[in-house]
């Protein structure tokens, strides 16, 4: 029995590729296309969408390996859950599919997950550091202090530049990594929380009790600082826009 999909109109952008995974991925997130089930041919999907075969097969790959779907040989394409084999880039498309918008769950499981290895990332660092590593933490410092573009982009991109180094300077080569896996949703969340520049004070002043810390190898205080981070971080943004009430 062949599935009743909603009209589809032609696809007209620069990437029809991305295009097509983008609307296929609204189509799962929705729940137009349910867990199990077989989506249609690569040959009607073109016809659907409007594009050719190969832009179909390349996408399909791309939701294969974010875990959306499984590609069966001689049996298609099936839905997966995406909670239980979804990979980690599945994320920033959960969140462009809520429009830019944390679902509370969603968030508490990201301050979660950067409790666990961020908090950890400090005091790793401190015990860790090398002279180059203070030299680059100590250059992010001078331009916390000496900066005069404070427009939220900036300020987050300062702000994320600050946690990649720590992340660096803990010497475990997987931190980054995952810190890097969180980037684009990292830097919406950052964008959002410095429209607000009061908190400036705060936090320039934690990174500096921070580095101090790092450069005397405590790795108790790096730990708190991080903690404070966080913890500060998450107070502000629970009652801004970026949550769904």
């Amino acid at each position: 029995m062949k599935k009743t999909v909603p009209p589809f109109s032609p696809i007209v952008a620069h990437s029809l590729k991305d295009e097509f995974i983008s609307r296929f991925e609204t189509l799962i997130l929705s729940g137009q296309f349910k867990v199990g089930e077989r989506v249609p041919s690569e040959r009607d999907l073109g016809v659907m969408f409007g594009v050719s075969r190969p832009v179909v097969h390349e996408g399909m790959r791309t939701l294969e390996s974010r875990g959306l779907v499984t590609i069966e040989s001689r049996k298609g394409v099936r839905i997966n859950d995406y909670r239980r084999q979804g990979s980690i880039e599945l994320l920033l498309s959960i969140f462009n599919y809520s429009g830019g918008k944390l679902a509370p769950t969603l968030f508490d499981g990201i301050l979660a997950i950067r409790v666990l290895f961020e908090v950890e990332t400090a005091g790793l660092a401190a015990r860790h550091r090398t002279d180059q590593h203070i030299a680059e933490l100590e250059q992010i410092l001078e331009r916390e202090q000496t900066g005069t573009d404070w427009t939220p982009a900036a300020l987050s991109q300062l702000d994320y530049d600050f946690h990649i180094e720590i992340a660096i300077a803990s010497g475990n080569e997987i931190y980054p990594l995952l810190i890097n896996s969180f980037r684009k949703i990292y830097m919406a969340i950052l964008v959002e929380f410095y429209h607000d520049t009061s908190s400036l004070k705060h936090i320039f002043d934690v990174h500096r009790q921070m580095v101090t810390a790092i450069i005397n190898r405590d790795e108790v205080g790096a730990r708190a600082g991080m903690t404070d981070l966080l913890t500060f971080g998450e107070d502000t943004l629970r009652g801004q826009v970026m949550l769904k009430v």
